[in-house]
């Protein structure tokens, strides 16, 4: 290779195989030329032949790869170090040695950052094998207001960096940290970047998660969260004033760092264990915690964060192995009956969040009946009954609906809809509420005849309006067998995606299909 490269590849390599073939495979079929670009690996004390791997490659692609082997330094940070020092491309861009690139990524890449003038550029991120990829890539924006909520969540180094710029602010990765020690390395990037850019218009990085859950990130106990944690919060007051810029980053500490100390696997901890990890906890929660971000929080995590602040040890395990909690309606707030529940603690702490309401709703309906009712003289109707786990329901606040579906089609999944942008249904039952304790039956009556009339097939669902928010939720099948008496002919029911139930009519029958249509129901009711 004549000349400096337009990009350097960093792979820190330990212990990734066959993962680490495809990733070697994927950088040789770049379009970019390997006239353009180098990779520098490192690999950190492989046992599971990931060095050998490496050393064919470079073999294989004379010019193109250089190889580091050191003994293992315990993590990423120590193997990106070494790769730096022999780092020599117009930029850099860190791959992990189980994750891959689209053919088509760099070529693409330093493109967009030449063209804008970028410092730092992301890439889109697809993840693979249940992997999860940072909200950050709607769409394409040359240059990115930082800090601000959605990049606070992209704080990992798999994105293109100018090589000018580490040098210049001499960044290196902490090499003490257990995990996400890439986190501080981006964040002062991005902070000390001319220009922030996002590229979407490509699918450029595929992050893996591999089949063990062996990714560092998947493996790390607390203490490694609590020690990042810090060291993130610290950063961002030494880089950012106080404003929503800091408050944005310092909430993503908490959302994700910390709450990755709060999950049921520790309750199979030892006690005294588990709440030194607690303990340190509350202690970060002291020292961070503004009532801002607490009621940032989604409700479960708020709960939890809370309790682990309060040391309330035996209410915290009680919360972490709650499933699905109901809610109460008073006074236009929707709240969630979690653990310490008016015992004393604030109502804000149990206030809803509408990203988690439809989804608790959805799970927690429970079926009760379905039957056909009426006859061909007064109408016929299908009756169904179910349980919502929801206190203060009044009139109005709950349709039922059936929604037409195309052919194939399945149920809808759950949503959620503004109040002020929801439009009623169509077609709808009447329906009858019935307070139960903390939980309300709801009857729904639906008349069949505008069904009847017509061919189709109809998703029933829930629409349960709450605070600002309608739920739509489909209804799900119920057990045993359903009643035959009062179906119309042509009427019947079956079971969609997910066990939704489905509403059948074959139109008002002829002669001819009355004996087809006395084929009954096989699914069924409590």
């Amino acid at each position: 290779m004549s000349g400096a490269p337009d990009v350097t590849v960093v792979i820190p390599v330990y212990n990734t195989m066959p993962y680490l073939t495809t990733c070697l495979d994927s950088l040789a079929a770049q379009t970019i030329g390997e006239d353009r670009f180098e990779i520098v690996a490192v690999d950190d004390g492989s046992t599971d032949g990931s060095g050998t791997e490496l050393d064919r490659f470079a073999e294989a692609h004379p010019g193109l790869c250089t190889v580091v082997h050191q003994e293992n330094s315990g993590g990423p940070a120590a193997p990106c170090n070494t790769a730096l020092e022999h780092a020599r491309g117009r930029y850099v861009l860190f791959l992990g040695a189980d994750d891959y690139l689209g053919p088509e990524s760099l070529e693409r890449m330093t493109a967009a950052a030449d063209e804008w003038g970028s410092d730092v550029l992301l890439c889109k991120m697809v993840g693979v094998g249940g992997r999860k990829a940072p909200p950050v890539f709607e769409r394409t924006v040359p240059d990115v207001d930082y800090p601000n909520n959605d990049l606070a969540w992209a704080l990992s180094n798999t994105k293109l960096f100018r090589r000018e710029l580490i040098e210049r602010e001499g960044l290196r990765f902490p090499e003490g940290m257990e995990v996400l020690s890439d986190g501080p390395f981006t964040l002062r990037a991005m902070a000390k970047a001319s220009k922030v850019s996002i590229d979407a218009d490509y699918d450029h990085y595929y992050a893996v998660k591999r089949d063990k859950g062996e990714n560092i990130t998947y493996a790390t106990r607390p203490p490694g969260w609590i020690d990042a944690a810090e060291r993130l919060v610290d950063l961002t007051r030494e880089l950012f004033p106080p404003g929503e810029g800091r408050d944005d980053l310092t909430y993503r500490v908490f959302s994700r760092e910390i709450m990755k100390c709060l999950q049921p696997e520790f309750l199979a901890v030892e006690a005294a264990e588990r709440e030194k990890y607690w303990e340190a906890v509350a202690g970060f929660c002291d020292a961070n915690l503004t009532e801002a971000i607490r009621d940032r929080l989604p409700t479960e995590k708020r709960v939890r964060v809370s309790l682990a602040q309060q040391r309330d040890w035996t209410g915290l395990e009680r919360a972490l192995t709650e499933d699905s909690p109901k809610f109460l309606l008073e006074d236009g707030r929707v709240l969630v009956r979690y653990t310490g529940f008016r015992q004393g603690r604030p109502d804000e702490w149990y206030e809803a969040t509408s990203e988690r309401v439809v989804g608790r709703l959805a799970k927690s309906i429970a079926p009760i009946d379905l039957t056909w009712a009426g006859d061909r003289k007064s109408g016929y109707f299908l009756e169904y009954w179910f349980r919502a786990p929801v206190a203060g329901l009044e009139a109005g606040s709950v349709r039922v609906a059936a929604e037409p579906l195309g052919k194939g089609e399945h149920p809808a999944a759950r949503q959620s809809v503004p109040a002020d942008e929801y439009s009623p249904p169509a077609l709808e039952a009447d329906v009858e509420l019935r307070p139960d304790g903390d939980t309300t039956v709801v009857a729904a009556r639906l008349p069949l005849a505008s069904l009847t009339a017509h061919r189709g097939r109809w998703s029933l669902r829930a629409h349960i309006t709450m605070g600002p928010f309608v739920y739509d939720v489909p209804l799900r099948k119920v057990s045993g067998p359903v009643e035959r008496q009062g179906r119309p002919l042509g009427m019947s029911v079956s079971w969609g995606g997910k066990s939704n139930l489905v509403v059948h009519s074959v139109g008002r029958p002829t002669i001819k299909r009355r004996v087809a249509n006395l084929v009954g129901l096989s699914p069924s009711r409590k």
